[in-house]
């Protein structure tokens, strides 16, 4: 009895071994990929950072204009 239940055992950890396999297989991902969309971050990032400053300079300056002006 004991011999047929480690049967079972060793066929379900085949199954999970090919399983795992094949999962590590379909997730591969190409390297440019991942790449290029670091780089776009990195441009939509510099964008929105150009975008806040030149605003904030924009409102500070016109705050000291209307300050000095009255």
């Amino acid at each position: 009895m004991k011999k047929s239940q480690s049967k079972k055992i060793d066929y379900k950890i085949k199954i999970d071994q090919n399983f795992i396999f094949n999962n590590k297989v379909k997730r591969t991902t190409d390297i440019n990929i991942l790449l290029n969309r670091v780089r776009q971050k990195n441009k939509s990032d510099l964008k929105k950072r150009l975008i806040f400053s030149i605003s904030l300079i924009g409102i500070l300056s016109l705050l000291s204009i209307m300050v000095i002006v009255n």
